[in-house]
């Protein structure tokens, strides 16, 4: 054999092999950015808002724990989108489900213990963590038959879809975490007194919660403007929230807070993630994100500035496009 074709076949041997390795090493996360979404979008928008087009209904599918209450609208690619603590599916935006419908087959649902979501006790028992809500998410979207979906969590959300992906993510094309935490040590859990808020009762109860979920610049529109930009449907009985209900929600942040060996399977995980965090985030710190950005392999990170906890409310329009160009790509 000539040297020169000795040396092509090592050559070409030598860029197999990288390539290879290059198949089978995870993609890095991507640095975060810092972005700004322009002025804020809560109070006075004039556009298209699912619960006025007076053709929903809810509907409900059996998962193995019980009952799963959800809304589905829209045509396209599908967003199921799973909602936070004490939160139903009337806490999302409704301006922002609006705009994800115009390129989305759009499917919100409520989570265990919530309005028509009743079951609590089935197979798993009445005590139960983010686990068991992941598996009520892959129940609903077996039992609708969706594939290639894109999987949106919002703060608790975002803990539950985590935990859906890093179990089984068959079906599920991209994932979306917005203001949320990682497992495990890593996470910078939210105050105590910061609990207490959200937890709280009472006439004075809505200002405090506004508070917490609204930098100081956008309270004032959060204060005139939250409820009536809710996902409002005729026909959804919202019941009070269950207080045995929000317990369990918050034993299950606490474990998930200690759980090492699901923040080790989220290094795992290969679906493209993208990471939205605000940076006046005074329920979960940013800082959590950036936990998140460098657990997920496939993942990119993106600080909203003057941007809180509830940023779908903030910026439903500008936050709904964002994900709608994620998903899309």
């Amino acid at each position: 054999m000539q040297p020169s074709r000795r040396l092509r076949l090592f050559a070409r041997s030598l860029a197999c092999s990288f390539v290879s390795i290059a198949l089978l090493t995870p993609a890095l996360p991507v640095a975060a950015e810092q972005i700004a979404l322009g002025q804020s979008e809560l109070c006075g928008l004039d556009t298209f808002r699912p619960d006025r087009a007076g053709t929903l209904r809810e509907q409900v599918v059996e998962g193995r724990n019980g009952p799963l209450a959800y809304y589905r609208f829209g045509h396209g690619t599908p967003v199921v989108l799973i909602t936070g603590y004490r939160a139903s599916i009337a806490e999302w935006d409704a301006y922002f489900l609006g705009e994800l419908a115009r390129h989305h087959d759009v499917i919100v649902f409520d989570n265990r213990g919530v309005g028509r979501s009743t079951g609590v006790t089935g197979r798993y028992g009445p005590d139960y963590g983010m686990r068991d809500m992941a598996a009520d998410a892959a129940d609903l979207i077996a039992k609708l038959g969706l594939r290639r979906v894109a999987v949106v969590g919002w703060s608790m959300g975002g803990m539950i879809a985590q935990e859906l992906v890093a179990g089984s993510h068959r079906g599920i094309d991209r994932l979306v975490l917005i203001a949320t935490a990682p497992p495990g040590p890593r996470a910078t859990p939210l105050a105590a007194t910061t609990g207490e808020v959200l937890s709280s009762h009472g006439p004075d109860a809505f200002g405090k919660i506004m508070g917490v979920l609204f930098p100081p610049d956008a309270l004032s529109d959060a204060m005139k403007c939250f409820a009536s930009d809710m996902f409002a449907l005729p026909g959804y009985k919202e019941t009070p929230f269950d207080d045995a209900v929000a317990a369990q929600q918050n034993r299950a942040m606490e474990r998930w807070f200690a759980d090492a060996a699901a923040a080790n399977a989220l290094r795992r995980v290969t679906v493209p993630t993208l990471i939205v965090a605000g940076e006046r985030d005074d329920v979960l710190a940013h800082a959590n994100a950036e936990a998140l950005n460098e657990l997920i392999p496939r993942s990119q990170l993106r600080i909203v500035d003057d941007a809180g906890h509830a940023m779908m409310f903030q910026y439903p329009l500008a936050l709904a496009r964002m994900i709608d160009a994620f998903v899309q790509r």
